[in-house]
């Protein structure tokens, strides 16, 4: 967790660019599509970092629990929530093995975390563990086929102060071995390259156009367990 703790400072950073806020807010859109938030449900935000889906869920009226191992992350989630006024409950801890009991929550995120994981299906165990019968994990990937990916390996081969040096990614074949249980819904996204991208009109323009191209060119992934 060295690496976060490093890029906790401008880890938010990104977002804040032309080509940051548009992919931020592309996957914010399909992970809320398919986790489908009611007011009042209590969500556990896995590998939440500098707490974005945990505040982004608070601010919809859930109880939100965060975890991270990483306290630099965790410090700038809890500066960040505070700031909005917002009670959330930021722990720092492993997410192969949660501190917490069985059937704890309604809903589970993990957002670009299995990627940094020594073992996925592990963390989906202890996700779905933690649910309450009828719950929902759902979870963002970067596609392994996809410009996306391949440019971030990019960037981990030649720097290894990197978070993505330490980075794996999954084709869907590899997602679906995650766990026994099989994915209820997949939504596939990001069909723009970071090369391509002009503006965020041109880049929601080119997304409509190729929506529905074979699932192997999706940047991100959206993906659904219930349990």
């Amino acid at each position: 967790m060295a690496l976060f703790d490093k890029s906790a400072v401008t880890y938010d950073q990104w977002c804040s660019t032309p080509l940051g806020g548009y992919v931020d807010r592309l996957e914010k859109q399909m992970l809320t599509e398919l986790a489908n938030p009611k007011p009042g449900e209590s969500v556990i935000d896995l590998g939440c970092g500098t707490g974005i889906y945990s505040i982004l869920f608070a601010r919809q009226g859930l109880t939100v629990t965060g975890i991270d191992a990483s306290g630099e992350m965790l410090n700038h989630a809890r500066n960040k929530a505070a700031a909005q006024s917002l009670d959330i409950e930021f722990l720092q801890g492993d997410l192969l093995s949660l501190p917490f009991p069985d059937n704890r929550f309604d809903l589970a995120i993990c957002n670009v975390v299995l990627e940094f994981v020594s073992d996925p299906r592990r963390v989906l165990e202890e996700g779905l563990r933690v649910l309450r019968p009828g719950g929902r994990l759902i979870a963002g990937l970067i596609g392994k086929q996809s410009d996306w990916a391949r440019n971030y390996e990019k960037r981990g081969q030649e720097n290894p102060d990197s978070v993505f040096s330490q980075a794996r990614f999954y084709t869907l074949e590899d997602i679906r071995r995650f766990s026994d249980r099989q994915p209820s819904q997949i939504r596939f996204g990001l069909y723009v390259s970071p090369a391509e991208f002009v503006s965020a009109e041109q880049a929601a323009e080119l997304e409509q156009r190729r929506i529905g191209q074979q699932a192997a060119e999706a940047g991100f992934l959206a993906v659904r367990w219930d349990k």
